[in-house]
């Protein structure tokens, strides 16, 4: 779907609605605060959205688990009121309260003479209204930065939620905005909770944040919604049972590139041609293609790379439903179809293709309404293989963070000890683990931030092959033991070694050379 119209959007924030993943235990009724510990692991999905004739039970009949509902200078029709409260509760669905008056859209023309004490004015009136609302008085509080706030504005927007953590404690606060706002607040200790907007941030995430708005302008129950994306446990949510449709974890969007072929290609193609590209819809990622990819992703504001990855599927994709016609709806025939519905590819969204699109929702877990939104979308494609050739596309590196715990720590701990740092290799990130990180980055001129992300994997690993042995190699046995090869983590990369990192390759559709090199370390780590 299109980027949002940030003018429509400047005028109008919705609200936040997290769904599907974050399976909370809490008693029924308001006032529970569910803690990270309560929480389920998953990552949820969810809407926000400004018409509060949106009613819970449309929200959770979707298939969506959370509502963020706003918070303002009354009156004001969209803020949240206590009955409507009592309803999300009531529907099972969690609740994050965000205040927004103008989202400081007036600093465009004049930053005030005081932003402490309007960011201390804002949190006095949020938490009056959260707390009648029946907020549990431990949650926190979002407060909006609705535009593209400049780095002439930073030392005002950290005095703002200085002034908001004033009232309402740092530990409750946090940020609504884009990459660099959310970025600037986390790393100047003015925010415990972040989420970010994928407006104004060029493709970036900031892993800290705790919610992510992913996409603009879709439809729930008839009414205008953004799609959002929980990434903790723990988001601020409070009230309901935060059951989300039965937590369904949507898989993630492939990367389709140039040279591959199959119905998800063709199911691209589609979409491009919707979107005005003149192409064939062939199945077969070519030189067109990979022209109109680029035109695309150029007029939206994205990354020119030509892959048809996850932020390009997030743009691409509109909703189609019963009664629509054209490219949009051949494209999700095409992704049906791919799940033995057997539809004639025509472009009409009949009953046939209702009926399709209702059965594979039901089977998937999601909200049964026959609208093929942002979640069937990415359920239909991100299932199984709708693509392939053209070349093995390794996973993104994650990010390995403090307070982490796992096989990438452990991998991670091993290669920062194969460069010097004298460290206990347990899985666990900890406090010695964030400083060596902090001095590998350090020394080998990266961003001192302490998360092992893309940039310091890439740093960090070297290649292993049989013969080679110590830290490195008992890093790689790690990765290879995640995949059930069952290694014993010796750092001697003998015959067994050599045998798993083989199989590994070939399951992956890697070259196969025994050789734990950049491409096989990320498909280890990544996957």
């Amino acid at each position: 779907m299109n980027l949002p119209d940030e003018s429509r959007r400047m005028s109008r924030r919705r609200l936040l609605t997290l769904a599907g993943g974050a399976a909370v235990a809490t008693a029924a009724g308001i006032g529970i605060a569910p803690s990270a510990a309560a929480a389920s692991s998953a990552t949820g999905y969810g809407i926000d959205y400004s018409d509060a004739s949106l009613t819970a039970a449309s929200v959770a009949a979707a298939g969506y688990g959370f509502a963020c509902r706003y918070l303002s200078w009354l009156p004001n029709s969209k803020v949240l009121t206590l009955s409507e409260a009592q309803a999300l509760t009531a529907a099972g669905l969690g609740i994050v309260s965000n205040w927004e008056s103008d989202g400081l859209q007036s600093w465009q023309s004049s930053v005030p003479s005081d932003p402490y004490s309007q960011g201390a004015g804002h949190a006095t009136e949020a938490q009056r209204q959260a707390l009648a609302n029946g907020m549990p008085s431990s949650r926190p509080i979002y407060f909006s930065v609705d535009f593209d706030l400049q780095s002439s504005m930073y030392s005002a927007l950290n005095s703002y939620f200085d002034g908001v953590a004033s009232v309402i404690g740092r530990s409750r606060t946090g940020a609504y905005g884009g990459y660099h706002v959310i970025q600037e607040l986390f790393n100047n200790g003015k925010i415990a909770w972040g989420w970010q907007t994928y407006a104004w941030s060029g493709g970036n995430w900031d892993s800290r944040a705790q919610l992510r708005q992913v996409q603009n302008g879709i439809t729930v129950a008839g009414h205008d919604a953004d799609l959002d994306q929980a990434m903790a446990a723990d988001f601020g949510q409070w009230g309901g049972t935060g059951g989300g449709g039965g937590g369904v974890i949507l898989p993630s969007w492939p990367n389709i590139t140039d040279g591959m072929t199959g119905p998800s290609v063709q199911a691209a193609q589609y979409l491009l041609r919707y979107h005005g590209a003149s192409i064939t819809a062939d199945g077969q990622f070519g030189s067109a293609t990979l022209a109109a990819t680029k035109s695309f992703q150029s007029a939206h504001g994205l990354g020119v790379d030509g892959q048809i990855g996850p932020q390009t599927w997030s743009a691409l994709i509109v909703q189609v439903q019963q009664g629509s016609s054209g490219d949009d709806v051949r494209a999700a025939q095409v992704e049906l179809n791919r799940f033995g519905y057997g539809l004639t590819v025509d472009g009409n969204f009949g009953s046939g293709t209702d009926s399709a699109a209702r059965a594979f929702q039901s089977a998937h877990g999601l909200g049964v309404d026959g609208q093929v939104g942002p979640q069937t979308w990415q359920m239909l494609v991100g299932t199984g293989s709708g693509a392939s050739g053209g070349g093995t596309v390794a996973p993104p590196w994650p990010n390995v963070i403090d307070g982490d715990t796992g096989n990438n720590v452990l991998a991670a701990q091993y290669l920062l000890r194969y460069h010097g740092a004298s460290i206990t290799a347990d899985g666990q990130f900890g406090s010695a683990t964030l400083a060596a990180t902090k001095s590998f980055q350090s020394a080998h001129g990266l961003g001192v931030d302490g998360q092992i992300g893309p940039q310091t994997w890439s740093a960090l690993i070297v290649q292993v092959q049989q013969g080679s042995s110590g830290d490195d190699v008992r890093a790689a046995q790690v990765e290879l033991n995640k995949f059930g090869y069952g290694l014993t983590v010796d750092g001697n990369f003998g015959s067994g070694t050599d045998s798993a990192a083989r199989a590994f390759q070939s399951a992956h559709a890697l070259g196969v050379d025994g050789q734990v090199g950049p491409q096989t370390w990320q498909m280890l780590v990544g996957s």
